[in-house]
């Protein structure tokens, strides 16, 4: 075999262990268990005096501590990277998401960065890049559904046409999760921010899919909503469900810390979201 087709087989390789979302085998514990969301690591975004190579060793450190505490899965709500049509950002971001201990399934769900403006252009290569655009799972006796919520803050007919279908999908989830302790829910967006929030980009879902989304989570038994895209950290509800939004792993905003934030599912039911920090350079 010469070097050239070797190196076709590999990258075809790699391609596939991106194609869907990754497998995740049985919890063995009966202590419970622990899992962490990260979001917005976001390749390429940092003030005038950093650069790409600073946001990739904010990547590097979250995986350190990744390898060290070895959740059992790790979800990250997207922003992966800053320019979707910057091959280095992805390349950078795939290669250092690799390093994650193999034992270890990392899940994506795609952030406004990603796809900007669910323009069919960038949802191509992010499905390209990643394979899946939601993931829905289950573990320990709990349901795990990411969700594409760029479908839901975008005002144009394909978000509108598939923010429905997305809706019909997750019902057939929830429905499927309904005899297991609970179901959680990921997405890049929060369906709403903390009052008196200083965020000012646009954030909240749309309506009147916030409404139908929401009401269908709450009619399934939801126990928590896990947001990022603000790069600021706050907790409020919606419904009567919590809503978690966590702080950039890399560049933040308004003021915040930058971490991830690591869940604790105990054998009583009961759930722990604890905001880690992390010291950048």
């Amino acid at each position: 075999m010469n070097r050239f087709i070797l190196i076709s087989v590999l990258l075809a390789i790699t391609a596939m262990a991106w194609a869907q979302q990754p497998a995740i085998g049985k919890c063995e514990s009966k202590e419970g268990f622990t899992f962490f969301q990260v979001t917005d690591p976001q390749l390429g975004f940092h003030s005038k005096d950093k650069n790409l190579q600073w946001t990739i060793d904010n990547l590097k450190a979250m995986v350190s501590i990744i390898n060290r505490e070895h959740p059992a899965f790790v979800i990250i709500t997207g922003d992966m990277i800053h320019r979707h049509y910057k091959k280095n950002q992805v390349e950078a971001y795939r290669s250092v998401i690799a390093t994650v201990d193999k034992d270890i399934p990392v899940f994506h769900i795609p952030g406004n960065h990603d796809m900007p403006k669910y323009a069919d252009a960038p949802r191509k290569q992010y499905l390209d890049n990643f394979g899946y655009e939601r993931f829905s799972f289950e573990y320990g006796g709990y349901g795990f559904i990411g969700i594409n919520s760029n479908a839901l803050v975008c005002d144009t007919l394909p978000a509108y046409i598939d923010a429905a279908e997305q809706l019909e999908w997750m019902y057939g989830e929830l429905k499927k999760y309904d005899h297991l302790k609970g179901t959680f829910v990921f997405a890049h967006h929060p369906p709403v921010l903390a009052k008196g929030s200083p965020v000012k980009h646009k954030s909240e879902w749309n309506e009147p899919y916030r409404t139908q989304y929401v009401r269908l989570m709450k009619q399934h038994g939801v126990k928590g909503i896990f947001a990022g895209h603000t790069h600021y950290g706050e907790t409020t509800e919606i419904d009567g469900i919590p809503v978690f939004t966590t702080v950039a792993s890399s560049y933040p905003l308004y003021g915040s810390p930058t971490g991830y934030l690591s869940v604790t599912i105990t054998p009583d039911g009961s759930f722990h979201p604890t905001p880690q920090l992390m010291n950048q350079k």
